[in-house]
């Protein structure tokens, strides 16, 4: 009798084992499932198109435009431009999540409320938030993954100025405008970001520390004043116009011709087609060039 109980218990026992066993395994198997699942996104802006096609994203709709996106995605429909996408085809494309720059959040906000999308902003404002929104985009679309590696590839270029740079130093103006219109652009700039992420020295934070604006104006006695070793001119808008009006600003006033950087050929103007207002899968080669700017031989 005793065998009996004995093996009565040992055979409960183990049906129970293989119970929890199986129950594990099935949560385990729908967890990698849920993760597997193939999330249909839309995009709004290139940058976005451009991150979601790296990390193979399933992607059913693209913006309006006229710049350059991967030539698998060009038939796709459209649906409209960054700054103001036709919401309504959006919702009938029925994304699982829509893609949009977060520059561009406050203009569709209110339009949102009346359609039922689950809306991701990737945040373009500098290097540093571009990385975390890839890193926290991937989590939203099951690409956890592939955007850790597309991070570290993009970092990649961070460790080759590093190894240029040594202990050398440089200030650096950043002078961004259009027309006569001109600023310095500050750390929490996209421009400002790169330059700190290379280090380079930003006169504005000097002259204004707490950098709450991408852009601060500034007077001509100011840039003479921190005579910065390097001044980066962009320009933004119509490109030849505004290069002119650098050019005749420089020309017309004799304090430029004391500054540093006039005298030693250090004055640059930076390549629209590598630089930009906003961040995007252009960054490492800005990086490694504006290292080479600062840096190189």
């Amino acid at each position: 009798m005793k065998l009996k109980k004995v093996l009565s218990v040992l055979m409960v026992s183990a049906m129970f084992l293989t119970g929890c066993t199986s129950g594990n395994s099935g949560k385990q198997e729908e967890k990698k499932a849920e993760e597997e699942k193939s999330v249909k996104v839309v995009a709004c802006s290139v940058a976005a198109t451009n991150v979601l096609h790296e990390l193979g994203a399933d992607i059913i709709g693209i913006p309006t435009t006229q710049l350059d996106i991967p030539e698998d995605l060009k038939d796709l429909p459209q649906v409209g431009q960054a700054m103001a996408p036709d919401l309504e085809k959006v919702a009938s494309l029925e994304p699982d999540v829509f893609v949009m720059d977060k520059s561009f959040k406050e203009s569709v906000e209110e339009s949102m409320k009346e359609y039922d999308i689950d809306t991701f902003y990737i945040d373009t404002t500098t290097y540093t938030n571009f990385l975390t929104s890839i890193e926290e985009l991937g989590k939203e679309i099951n690409k956890q993954e592939e955007a850790e590696k597309l991070i570290s590839s993009l970092k990649e270029s961070e460790k080759e100025v590093a190894k240029i740079k040594g202990d050398t130093d440089a200030t650096v103006a950043i002078l961004f405008g259009s027309g006569e219109n001109f600023m310095l652009a500050t750390e929490t700039s996209y421009l400002g970001d790169l330059l700190k992420t290379v280090g380079g020295t930003n006169i504005a934070t000097e002259l204004d520390g707490s950098a709450k604006s991408p852009y601060l104006q500034f007077s001509l006695e100011q840039i003479v004043q921190t005579n910065p070793d390097y001044i980066l001119r962009f320009a933004h808008g119509n490109l030849e116009e505004t290069k002119k009006a650098f050019d005749d600003a420089f020309d017309k006033n004799p304090a430029y011709a004391e500054l540093d950087a006039v005298k030693n050929n250090k004055v640059i103007d930076l390549d629209s087609n590598v630089f930009n207002v906003s961040a995007n899968l252009n960054v490492s080669e800005a990086i490694k060039t504006l290292g080479g700017i600062l840096y190189g031989e």
